[in-house]
């Protein structure tokens, strides 16, 4: 289904959406594309449930048709964004729905202006495209799903294996290091059993956040389990380590945690920090780092230990 609106002169949102206007781009001279039948195009887009490998496959099944200089697909709610090619002065723009479910909008663009005969045509394959493109955000949401710890929004467990594994390559090639900090919320048996597990719940959400907050970019935040949590840092050293910790010790402390009922709790947490060492695996980092934990808990919590 191709949304319908009439948005001023410049603007012709139709089926499709016509935008007359924008950034002004030469177009790129394309060579000759054989166009496909409607039976190839769709088989095409039913080889592969990888979001931008379909939208790749679409825009050469489509070149034959239409020729155009670029492509973008966005889905604010799922925070996508996918750019193709490159910008060019015309555009063509789809809103486009599944069973009255929006999926998206993509946009063609070029040098010069789309024709109707190409309008029709550009039409008839969305009507292909639509299926494959929903399933795709499909498997995308259960790939997220299957990564993220539900209650925090963090990514899990089973996330920090893949993507530690992948650090610890990058940065024996490069010659930097990565550093883990392990963070273990003090006390929270008494949060549960005192004000009760949907409280706890509220004080691993609110150190989600003051973590997620706190790190950069190219950090990474997991929650583990339960009420620990694991931080990768890339590309440091042992003095920036040590410098990261004590902002997430004092970020943790910073401020007492405000329930419903108006309580507050108190939160602080015990860290432990590894550095990266040669033939390190995500396991024996991981375990030089929940030792240090392990001992920060030990001696008196609301500290910072550093691996043996």
């Amino acid at each position: 289904m191709l949304e319908q609106a009439n948005n001023g002169d410049n603007t012709l949102m139709a089926s499709p959406q016509l935008l007359q206007g924008g950034l002004a781009r030469s177009e790129r001279h394309t060579p000759s594309v054989p166009t496909l039948t409607p039976a190839m195009i769709l088989h095409r887009l039913q080889t592969t449930l990888e979001l931008e490998e379909l939208l790749e496959i679409f825009s050469n099944a489509l070149a034959g048709m239409v020729p155009h200089d670029g492509l973008t697909f966005d889905h604010p709610d799922m925070g996508i964004h996918i750019s193709q090619g490159r910008l060019s002065r015309h555009v063509c723009s789809y809103n486009l729905m599944v069973e009255r479910t929006e999926i998206g909008q993509l946009r063609l663009l070029r040098g010069r202006k789309f024709k109707e005969p190409e309008l029709i045509a550009l039409e008839e394959a969305l009507s292909m495209l639509t299926y494959p493109l929903r399933n795709a955000l499909l498997y995308r949401q259960a790939l997220t799903s299957a990564q993220t710890d539900p209650l925090t929004g963090l990514l899990n467990r089973t996330s920090m294996t893949r993507m530690l594994d992948r650090e610890l390559a990058v940065a024996t090639r490069s010659g930097r290091q990565v550093c883990m900090l392990v963070v273990d919320v003090d006390f929270f048996k008494q949060v549960n059993d005192t004000h009760g597990h949907q409280a706890g719940d509220h004080v691993l959400v609110a150190v989600a956040e003051r973590l997620r907050a706190l790190t950069r970019k190219s950090d990474m935040v997991f929650r583990y389990g339960g009420e620990e949590f694991v931080i990768v840092i890339s590309e440091t050293d042992a003095e920036s380590a040590a410098t990261a910790a004590e902002r997430v010790q004092e970020v943790i402390r910073s401020a007492p945690h405000t329930l419903d009922a108006g309580q507050q709790i108190r939160i602080t947490a015990s860290i432990g920090v590894a550095m990266q060492r040669p033939n390190d695996s995500p396991a024996s980092l991981f375990k030089r780092a929940d030792q240090a934990m392990y001992r920060a808990k030990n001696s008196g919590r609301d500290r910072i230990e550093w691996e043996d």
